[in-house]
């Protein structure tokens, strides 16, 4: 890799920041160490230091996108903020090799008291873009940003929806080598979010380099082509996006009791720590597999086609009252439909130790998309669904489009009449 393909390099990255329980305790560490180690005595300490960013490294190339994964306080926003130079490192460095626009959190970059208009010419000017580019720019901000009259009206009078809205239209038309997008995209609502993800696959084909943060795992591994996974302020792993997944989607599962499985792991492969695992909640899932009606494996459906999916077993212990469950989401997580057999009111009796295939049958009757699976496995514990096993990502169809019927997740079978009044 040469050093004209990295433009962005993190290196030792580390952010404490000094906590106080009260704040009266922060003028006494100002005033009283001071005049204990004047008379030579024993210094009292009022703060504790918290780490929210430990010892951070990694390299992004041009063009390429990268998703930061983590829970809330994980470090995430902290490690953007310093990367777009907004906060200073405790230690560490970062460099970049060309011309970056953020979107961090709400209210970051812009002056409350300024008309959107006035914040747009700001942020060019910040950018280094001429007045008469920014002018020529314009137009096409304020069309994708869509706020109507708002846009001469000051940004301390606008809702969290419309501001994300501006300051995502302004970062984009600022020509930026790369982009850096934190959560603020989930304020949004879910028409600007599809339009948001829409332009940063344009932008990817500009060969823009991305840094994209998410909650959402299929926003991360349909966007993006690496991912970060962060946890406590340290980076816990760095690949592919699906390995990353399946990491994260570990300790989210097993901080509720349960455990977490890839997707499509042959059950001949399936290692004896990962079986162990799995089953000592009672139930491991082997493999699962997209069919169509005749058995075969596919992801390409017609609209209204019958599919199965196919889900592979390891019963561990008995499990006296097993629930199963099932999501059908949007690439950028939103769920659609969700089950389980608790709901659907299907009783399967005791589950003894063995081997057993649960067989989901459904109709394609979406719209023409793509959509995302995403398989649980538990029992029922006192009348609740308790989820032994989850697999956020379980794979994906793709639904052909109508012709002459519209877009979107629904397909309604619309018709339209004229008649004269």
């Amino acid at each position: 890799m040469s050093s004209d393909d990295v433009l962005l390099e993190v290196r030792g990255l580390s952010k404490c920041f000094q906590i106080y329980d009260k704040p009266s305790h922060r003028f006494m560490q100002f005033v009283l160490p001071r005049l204990q180690r004047a008379f030579g005595l024993r210094q009292s300490v009022f703060m504790h230091d918290f780490w929210a960013l430990h010892d951070v490294s990694f390299r992004i190339r041009r063009g390429e996108t990268v998703g930061i994964i983590g829970r809330n306080g994980s470090g995430k926003s902290t490690l953007l903020q310093m990367v777009c130079s907004t906060l200073t490192p405790t230690s560490g460095e970062v460099s970049i090799n060309g011309r970056i626009a953020a979107l961090l959190e709400l209210g970051a970059g812009f002056n409350p008291e300024f008309s959107g208009r006035d914040n747009v010419f700001l942020a060019g000017s910040i950018a280094g873009i001429s007045q008469q580019e920014m002018r020529n720019r314009f137009s096409d901000i304020e069309a994708f940003a869509d706020i109507g009259e708002f846009i001469n009206q000051p940004v301390k009078t606008y809702s969290s929806g419309m501001f994300v809205r501006l300051a995502f239209a302004t970062a984009i038309h600022t020509s930026p080598d790369i982009l850096v997008v934190d959560e603020a995209l989930a304020v949004g609502d879910t028409a600007f979010q599809t339009k948001c993800l829409t332009r940063i696959r344009e932008l990817q084909r500009l060969g823009v380099t991305i840094l994209l943060v998410t909650h959402s795992t299929n926003t991360l591994i349909e966007y993006c082509d690496r991912a970060i996974y962060l946890r406590r302020g340290v980076l816990v792993q760095d690949g592919i996006c699906k390995d990353v997944v399946k990491q994260y989607a570990n300790d989210l599962v097993e901080e509720e009791g349960g455990v977490a499985l890839d997707e499509g792991v042959p059950q001949d492969s399936v290692s004896e720590i990962e079986v162990d695992q799995g089953c000592s909640k009672g139930i491991a899932i082997n493999n699962v597999e997209i069919l169509d009606i005749s058995g075969q494996p596919r992801k390409t459906f017609e609209h209204g086609d019958s599919f199965t999916v196919k889900v592979t077993l390891l019963v561990h212990n008995p499990v006296e009252a097993p629930c199963f469950g099932m999501q059908i989401k949007s690439v950028d997580d939103i769920v659609l439909w969700s089950a389980t057999t608790q709901q659907m009111n299907i009783s399967l009796g005791c589950l003894k130790a063995g081997d057993f295939t649960v067989t989901w049958s459904l109709n394609a009757n979406f719209g023409g998309n793509r959509y995302v699976l995403a398989i649980g496995v538990g029992d029922i514990d006192n009348g609740e669904y308790k989820r032994h096993v989850r697999l956020p990502y379980a794979g994906y169809i793709d639904i052909v489009p109508q012709e002459n019927c519209g877009s979107g997740w629904l397909s309604p079978n619309p018709s339209v009449s004229l008649i004269k009044s």
